[in-house]
């Protein structure tokens, strides 16, 4: 990522490496868009890039046990550096509150509404890899971090780009098992696919016309003598007395 940022910005380069690994990882459904970020790079710029996937995947095999956040790691020393408060919980912390929340059942969903780089769920998955998992974030970049964590580890689920307090969906992506080789890949999926979105109900607005009172002209005196009216005889205007 370094060399690669001497004529981008490091910021820059990660965004692009990410969306190429998320196309990488599509199985060619994202062909298109991985040619056009190609090209804003020479040919040993591209093999860099590839080189930092492969390193990428080493690095995240763990000593066979995976499930190890380095994309998150990277992001918040060289890219964040804590922006929008973006320090990510330490893993230690994901796995404890793994563990203090109810053991996962066999075909269980977990959902982080708020997922950053997915470590959270990544320690969920340490618990059981078989549940679905589920990641929503209104940062795209984390959004595809947690995509590219996902697959790796061969986590199925689904990971959405989208406002989980407002409920506004920009884009989400499924992993699946590929029905011949059954390696998990990446699909892109609309806001009517998407598992995470909720989906509100529809209501058939009907204009009401209402009648309105009679208007009257009504004095000051009149307002002042109502309002007077209202007010309790005794009313305790102070919490302490003094």
């Amino acid at each position: 990522m370094q060399q690669l940022a001497r004529r981008n910005s490091i910021s820059n380069v990660f965004i692009d490496f990410l969306e190429m690994s998320v196309c990488a990882l599509s199985l060619g459904a994202m062909e298109t868009r991985y040619l056009e970020i190609v090209g804003r790079y020479d040919k040993q710029e591209v093999n860099s890039m590839a080189d930092a996937f492969a390193a990428l995947v080493m690095e995240m095999d763990n000593h066979g046990e995976g499930l190890r956040d380095i994309l998150g790691d990277f992001f918040m020393e060289h890219i964040s550096h804590g922006h929008n408060g973006q320090f990510f919980t330490p893993e230690p912390i994901c796995e404890m509150m793994a563990r203090m929340t109810n053991p996962i059942e066999p075909g269980s969903r977990v959902l982080d509404c708020a997922c950053g780089s997915g470590r959270t769920l990544l320690a969920a998955a340490e618990i059981n890899r078989n549940a679905s998992f589920y990641g929503a974030d209104v940062d795209r970049n984390c959004a595809m971090m947690c995509l590219i964590n996902f697959c790796l580890n061969g986590m199925l689920g689904e990971v959405a780009w989208m406002n989980s307090l407002s409920n506004e969906f920009f884009g989400a992506w499924q992993i699946r098992l590929h029905p011949t080789g059954g390696v998990p890949y990446i699909v892109p999926i609309t806001e009517a696919e998407s598992v995470i979105v909720l989906k509100l109900p529809v209501h058939n607005k009907k204009i009401i016309n209402v009648p309105m009172p009679e208007q009257r002209s009504v004095s000051k005196a009149d307002v002042l003598a109502e309002l007077i009216e209202s007010v309790p005889v005794k009313a305790q205007q102070l919490l302490f007395n003094f």
